[in-house]
């Protein structure tokens, strides 16, 4: 997880812009030799631009880089990177994309010194985490859209399987529409037809499941599946010119199609830098459900942090 402030100077004297950075991804590491690494880096950018129009605006990207770390002591290392910012569309121009680059140098700091080779032993532990990135969802009168999504979780783990129990809720950054059926209204923004339209702005979201993992690694592989119950929270029905049966019955039915159980399935990396603790960066797949107000599959990047606070196995104490 980064952040950056950028305040700018324009040589020309016409305007200067601020830029706010939060990103989030994963690094990976590459030892050459003992004292140094390369770096390859992937996740998610959110760039807020100002002070004042034209560049007022927000744009969600996705990253990848590289870098080197230069280790000059157990716990600090001289670093470097460059990186690519893409996002598919233009604030301004149609049929164009938006691409920036960065490089940064400075100085990293370890509390816990990164280790190489055999991975820790993560054995029957109890981890209580938190997670958090991109939720990427469509309705049947929108497209696909990114919007922030945290949460937190447990993992109780065993030899190479783990439980996995998490609570996530997304916040839409801007209200997303649907349409439902509703024999009773003459017509809706898709035009004269028994429909009505529906708003919304979160979404929550309850999983069970079970996680594999392959390797006993410092950095190792996982993956998953399970079952998730998903609701949309306080979805608003436009219904102008109803009388109070009518807003009843559209209101049922809109709560009927906010609430459905899904299956998902589960792909990530971590990184353990001990055996309490670990860092990971997954992507999560749901399937998609009929009459639910979020259409087809929905997916997830996230990363995130892991800490044990206990074991899940209870030995037992013979007297002799």
């Amino acid at each position: 997880m980064t952040g950056d402030y950028i305040p700018t100077t324009n040589l020309a004297a016409t305007q200067d812009i601020t830029v706010r950075t939060v990103s989030g991804g994963l690094v990976l590491n590459f030892p050459v030799g003992d004292q140094s690494a390369i770096l390859a880096s992937g996740g998610y950018s959110s760039m807020i631009f100002g002070k004042a129009p034209p560049y007022d605006f927000t744009q969600h990207l996705v990253y990848g880089g590289l870098g080197f770390r230069l280790f000059l002591s157990h716990h600090v290392a001289l670093r470097g990177d460059v990186r690519a910012q893409y996002r598919w569309d233009n604030p301004y121009y149609t049929n164009a994309f938006t691409g920036e680059f960065q490089g940064s140098a400075g100085l990293s700091y370890f509390f816990i010194p990164p280790q190489q080779g055999r991975g820790f032993n993560t054995n029957f532990q109890w981890f209580w985490g938190a997670q958090g990135g991109a939720f990427l969802s469509k309705t049947n009168t929108q497209p696909y859209a990114y919007d922030p999504m945290v949460g937190g979780h447990w993992l109780i783990t065993s030899r190479r399987t783990a439980l996995y129990v998490a609570y996530e809720q997304a916040f839409f950054l801007a209200a997303a529409n649907a349409v439902i059926f509703d024999p009773n209204s003459s017509g809706c923004s898709i035009g004269a037809a028994p429909c009505r339209d529906v708003s919304f702005k979160d979404v929550r979201r309850l999983l069970f499941g079970i996680i594999a993992y392959p390797t006993q690694k410092v950095i190792e592989p996982f993956g998953g599946g399970g079952f998730a119950i998903m609701q949309i929270l306080n979805p608003v029905v436009d219904c102008p010119g109803c009388d109070l049966s009518q807003f009843s019955q559209a209101d049922d039915r809109v709560n009927q199609a906010s609430s459905k159980a899904f299956f998902w399935l589960m792909g990530g990396l971590q990184i353990n830098y001990s055996s309490k603790l670990n860092v990971f960066a997954h992507w999560l797949l749901t399937s998609g459900a009929s009459n639910f107000l979020l259409q087809s599959n929905t997916h997830t990047l996230q990363g995130g942090v892991r800490i044990s606070f206990g074991t899940s196995k209870e030995g037992i104490t013979e007297r002799h």
